[in-house]
């Protein structure tokens, strides 16, 4: 299902395809699944260049929520595991800057006919993008926080793209599920959980924030 498609969002892919943060095979879904459709009515743009964030409200000020949520900027989307508005004390969830996510769906090299487990379903926009290249049946994703679950599975159904999310501890994986050709966490992490490396295929990819592991099914060889 393809979503309406500003022309910031556009011009963002282009640049993103420019920089090489962003492989041509990865356009089509791009610009299918814009990250608005998956952000909620208010959001908090991080600046890290200050550590400073703003609030945004589409109710108030559309214009500026559109362009924020089209802008290669990070965003806030919860605080302090939604026990207040915020801003709180800790982010909790968030919807990672367009160039980082590219950057490990490059590195996951997911391709037509792999299965895809993703740790942290955040807004669903990453796994969004996954099921649009790979098919509903060929990604699922754990997200530990019921309540973002539950946005994020509401959203990947309304744009047509729900596969299947799961509300539990990623760290213990899928093992009902594996095992997997790729796993990407989007949520950070010290090290690669062993029920990850247990789940993998032999030769397949585990793809973290800060790490980019080829792993067999053997912890040895992680």
């Amino acid at each position: 299902m393809a979503l309406p498609v500003r022309e910031e969002w556009s011009a963002l892919g282009h640049s993103l395809q420019e920089s090489g943060a962003m492989s041509p095979e990865w356009m089509p879904s791009f610009l299918a699944v814009p990250r608005s459709a998956f952000l909620p009515e208010v959001f908090w743009p991080f600046d890290m260049d200050t550590g400073k964030v703003m609030e945004v409200d589409r109710r108030t000020a559309p214009e500026e929520w559109e362009s924020f949520a089209s802008a290669d900027m990070p965003l806030v989307t919860q605080w302090d595991d939604g026990k207040g508005h915020g801003p709180g004390k800790m982010p909790t969830s968030s919807a990672s800057m367009p160039t980082v996510v590219f950057r490990m769906l490059g590195d996951l090299d997911a391709q037509p006919g792999h299965r895809v487990l993703e740790i942290g379903t955040g807004t669903g926009w990453n796994a969004a993008l996954l099921t649009h290249r790979l098919g509903p049946d060929r990604v699922v994703t754990i997200e530990i926080d019921s309540k973002v679950a539950t946005a994020a599975r509401d959203r990947l159904a309304a744009a047509g793209l729900l596969g299947t999310v799961l509300t539990r501890d990623g760290a213990l994986g899928d093992p009902a599920g594996a095992p997997y050709d790729r796993i990407i966490a989007t949520a950070g992490l010290r090290q690669i959980p062993g029920a990850w490396l247990e789940q993998v295929r032999r030769r397949g990819v585990i793809v973290a924030p800060g790490a980019r592991t080829s792993a067999t099914r053997t912890p040895s060889c992680a």
